[in-house]
């Protein structure tokens, strides 16, 4: 990807396809999708709850509407107000001090100004693994956590590339559509524990009783019960296939953008040489945040596949060097 800093403001274009993106029409898609999402969510968790209900008991499909179209919102709202905390402790992150992390904080500071973004809540992984993520639901709420390897690992121009990436996933609100999609797997996955509990403790005997009084009340409620298993089986892998397609593109996306705000492709460039190098101790975090981190810490540094939440690291490095 290359920046543009005449004609269109805010323009990149991507090398790999030829497309020019707007980062700001990015930020507006963001928004937008993530409401969307939101609202998609709670129509899924509502169709799922009425095949549940007509599986186990037709007499409560409202009852169970209700009941997944709650969840719906419980997740959708925990996503939203508590999904960088639950990220940051997760993380094992403890807020940054500011004498004992100055220069992290001058330069985290000195990026914040350059992307023309409030500077974000400053916190440190006490970790030898080079990593960094961020996190928040809007510029205005947001935070980075930067390992202590990482400080140690890169030079300021190389550090200011990984914190302006990272400062990118904040200001194209890339962290609040992660958030909401990693809240309907949640969701989804709550659903289908919900179904296993209910069959093993009601459905047998009420799907028995009422097989007798109606043999197309017992073949209904066997269909709908097939089609529930289908959708909830398959649901949590394809939504899963797609926040995985999703952050990989956010990564591309994110390296330009950073790029575009330093002005230095070559820094973020050779932070990323360093990582693909690097040999030493991977830092440890549930599977639930690995899609946030500058690399990926668990699985590799260059998953290719299906379930990479990261693009491979040679191919990040290349796009940055044809800037």
């Amino acid at each position: 990807m290359k920046t543009e800093t005449s004609g269109l403001p805010n323009v990149i274009t991507d090398y790999a396809t030829g497309q020019k993106i707007n980062l700001l029409d990015w930020k507006a898609a963001n928004l937008r999708y993530s409401w969307l999402l939101a609202f998609f969510v709670t129509l899924l968790l509502a169709a799922i709850g009425y095949l549940l209900a007509l599986a186990i008991d037709p007499g409560a499909a409202l009852f169970f509407i209700i009941i997944a179209v709650a969840i719906a919102g419980v997740q959708n709202t925990i996503a939203y107000w508590f999904s960088d905390q639950f990220a940051l402790r997760a993380a094992r992150a403890r807020a940054a001090n500011t004498e004992e992390h100055r220069y992290l904080v001058n330069v985290t500071e000195a990026v914040a100004i350059g992307a023309g973004v409030p500077a974000p809540k400053i916190y440190v992984i006490d970790s030898p693994a080079p990593n960094a993520f961020a996190t928040g639901r809007n510029p205005q709420n947001s935070a980075i956590a930067v390992s202590t390897g990482l400080m140690e690992l890169l030079d300021r121009q190389e550090l200011e590339g990984v914190v302006a990436h990272e400062m990118s996933h904040i200001k194209n609100y890339d962290i609040l559509f992660m958030s909401l999609l990693a809240a309907t797997i949640g969701a989804i996955l709550l659903l289908r524990d919900l179904l296993l509990r209910s069959t093993r403790y009601g459905y047998g005997r009420r799907g028995h009783r009422r097989g007798g009084d109606s043999k197309g009340g017992g073949q209904g409620q066997a269909i709908a019960m097939v089609l529930l298993i289908v959708l909830l089986v398959f649901a949590p892998i394809l939504a899963t296939l797609l926040r995985l397609a999703v952050s990989r593109r956010r990564e591309f996306l994110a390296d330009a953008t950073g790029a575009y705000i330093t002005r230095n492709p070559e820094g973020l460039a050779r932070a990323l040489e360093k990582l693909k190098n690097y040999q030493g101790e991977k830092l440890q975090v549930s599977e639930g945040v690995q899609h946030m981190f500058f690399t990926n810490p668990v699985k590799g540094l260059n998953a290719s596949n299906l379930l990479a939440t990261h693009p491979p690291l040679e191919e990040r490095i290349n796009r940055l060097r044809r800037m």
